[in-house]
């Protein structure tokens, strides 16, 4: 059943602003905590807000070969669901997580879900507790993208950096990698730095460094970082 199938079956254009359910004022990062712990506990190593080729993913959650990716709302809404069905092709194991609801799952939705192979979490906040209110199925994820993988993606960073669920920015990047060690490097010289000097210490995911890091640094990250040019070589100093 396809995404198209699925907007007719629930109203047409209307789909995306529809809630299955009631409003809460639970933020989705919320959700974070438990599920993590959720996963944890099941020995699951845990990574969040990771950018995927389709999108960037709540949560994704490894357990030796297996893979599970987790999407969090506040609210159970189609686009949670559609949210969800994007990442078949990538996981094993797919879930959405919300907070506990006073009604009932909708048994359209529960069977929609279950015809996917994708679970169902729900978070009681009143009690910590996470019901694993249905198990994901085993999915075999797309054979088409053997280009894809994983260890391209995953960054121990993710691990601690932000909480899943933050729209703000705050997810973990190739380039955000590469300015945090630049960062750090200047912050404890505190000293100039020639771009050089800062390549032997800091390793980045440019495919040429210098020119890269030097137009970086000079165009989008002077709020933390001076430079000055001598002799043609530009410098670079933690403020």
């Amino acid at each position: 059943m396809g995404s198209g199938l699925i907007h007719s079956l629930m109203g047409g254009d209307h789909i995306r602003s529809m809630v299955v359910g009631e409003m809460t004022k639970i933020q989705e990062q919320d959700l974070f905590d438990p599920i993590k712990k959720w996963l944890e506990e099941k020995g699951y190593e845990v990574y969040a807000e990771v950018e995927l080729p389709s999108g960037r993913a709540d949560i994704v959650a490894v357990h030796g070969p297996a893979k599970c990716i987790v999407e969090m709302k506040t609210s159970l809404t189609m686009e949670l669901i559609e949210q969800a069905m994007r990442w078949l092709d990538f996981a094993h194991y797919v879930y959405i997580a919300i907070p506990q609801r006073k009604k009932y799952i909708p048994v359209f939705v529960q069977n929609l879900l279950r015809e996917k192979r994708i679970g169902i979490l729900t978070v009681d906040f009143h009690y910590n507790y996470v019901r694993h209110y249905m198990p994901a199925r085993f999915n075999r994820p797309a054979k088409k993208l053997k280009w894809f993988k994983w260890e391209d993606y995953l960054y121990e960073e993710q691990k601690t950096w932000v909480k899943g669920g933050v729209n703000n920015g705050g997810h973990v990047t190739p380039y955000k990698l590469t300015i945090k060690k630049v960062q750090e490097y200047l912050y404890w010289q505190r000293d100039w730095k020639s771009i050089r000097e800062i390549l032997e210490h800091c390793e980045t995911h440019y495919a040429h460094p210098k020119p890269s890091l030097t137009k970086a640094l000079l165009d989008f990250e002077n709020d933390w970082c001076e430079a000055k040019k001598e002799n043609g070589v530009w410098f670079f100093r933690h403020k």
